[in-house]
């Protein structure tokens, strides 16, 4: 691209870090969160339902408002005009309260088709090339924009969260591109990372893909030793209990001393079969991941897998899709959650998991397909 930067530009650079390191000063990141509510056992806590501070339903009303941004571009390099993509859906929720306080927890439906209440758009030409660690300033104006317009315009839909297509504090100076969106606007937001990205190079995808596998294989050794876990089931249409594996331990790196061999060889076809069993009880399983190789490092962010594994067209209502999901898997392939802001990283783990009908949760795709479908509008 024209617009591709020097080697030698180290001035516009710097400036940017400058910009992240201030982003990530202005991070909130609530102390409350799910982990008050998970309910453990061993190896493996159990997530049921959500409380963030100052996050409530919308006019005390039973259903949550949850935004997607995404950004598409054109798959030929020359052609510079993106499109950024704002929509928010419409989720149904309940609300429980915890048995040892008085504390309250909203619980999330499994919606086959969410309703979308709001969807809008903004062409605009690339001017920043994208380099890794700095794609919040490739996008942030566009989506940015977006969202104060709908909050001056259509007040009474913004979102009581918004899901990132991007990571938020997993990121080289914890200033993602989810950070950039939620400090900036003032909304809770989540990072959700479709590919694996490394911190300082450290931690390897295979790391992960070793880790997610080895984690999915203890768990379903556990519930077949019936040690305590939840078994839950089904309800009348077909959808699944709103509840989230924990794993307690987190991603390794490729030198750690405390890797066993033996617990690292998971065969393929066993690794997919116990995910039909995670299917069927659960939303998905969730590992952390911390900032480096020591266990006492913080986590920024969970791989989640298990997930989705839903037809987004099936509406549930007969028996003979009950017995389909039976049959069925939720994703191999983890996506990476972690904290944008105004938000804690298990509540974004929970609400990530209860969005997707799909691999991907469905405001983010919601907003993927629409800019996909817009830019090829755009060509013919």
């Amino acid at each position: 691209m024209s617009s591709a930067l020097h080697d030698n530009d180290k001035a516009l650079l710097h400036s940017w870090q400058e910009e992240q390191h201030s982003i990530a000063s202005q991070v909130v990141v609530p102390e409350y969160s799910a982990a008050h509510q998970a309910q453990s056992s061993g190896r493996y806590a159990q997530l049921s339902s959500y409380n963030i501070n100052g996050l409530t339903t919308a006019g005390n009303k039973n259903y949550l408002l949850i935004g997607g941004v995404d950004v598409s571009f054109p798959e030929d390099e020359a052609n510079e005009d993106a499109v950024a993509v704002y929509v928010i859906l419409k989720y149904v929720t309940t609300t429980s309260s915890s048995e040892n306080d008085h504390s309250s927890g909203i619980l999330l439906s499994f919606p086959h088709q969410p309703e979308v209440v709001y969807r809008s758009h903004k062409y605009y030409k690339l001017t920043t090339p994208y380099i890794p660690s700095y794609l919040a300033f490739r996008e942030i104006d566009p989506l940015l924009e977006l969202i104060t317009q709908q909050c001056e315009s259509k007040p009474h839909l913004t979102p009581n969260v918004i899901l990132v297509d991007g990571n938020g504090q997993w990121h080289d100076r914890y200033a993602g591109l989810a950070c950039f969106v939620g400090v900036k606007s003032g909304i809770p937001t989540v990072g959700v990372g479709k590919t694996f990205y490394s911190l300082d190079n450290e931690m390897k995808k295979g790391d992960v893909v070793r880790d997610v596998k080895q984690s999915v294989q203890c768990w379903y050794g556990a519930l077949c030793k019936h040690e305590g876990l939840i078994s839950t089931k089904s309800d009348d249409k077909g959808c699944r209990s709103s509840v989230i594996v924990v794993d307690n331990e987190s991603i390794r790196y490729s030198n750690s001393t405390k890797m066993e061999a033996e617990q690292r060889s998971t065969n393929i076809t066993a690794y997919e079969d116990m995910l039909i069993k995670l299917h069927q009880v659960c939303g998905g399983l969730a590992i952390p991941m911390r900032s480096g190789k020591n266990q006492n490092d913080q986590v920024l962010a969970y791989a989640l897998v298990g997930h989705g594994g839903n037809d987004p067209t099936n509406n549930g209502s007969s028996s003979s899709n009950k017995k389909k999901n039976e049959h069925s898997r939720g994703s191999k392939n983890p996506i990476y959650i972690s904290c944008g802001s105004h938000i804690s990283l298990l509540d974004a783990v929970y609400l990530v998991a209860c969005t997707s009908i799909v691999r991907i949760p469905e405001p983010i795709r919601e907003a993927d397909l629409h800019g996909r479908q817009l830019l090829r509008d755009q060509k013919n």
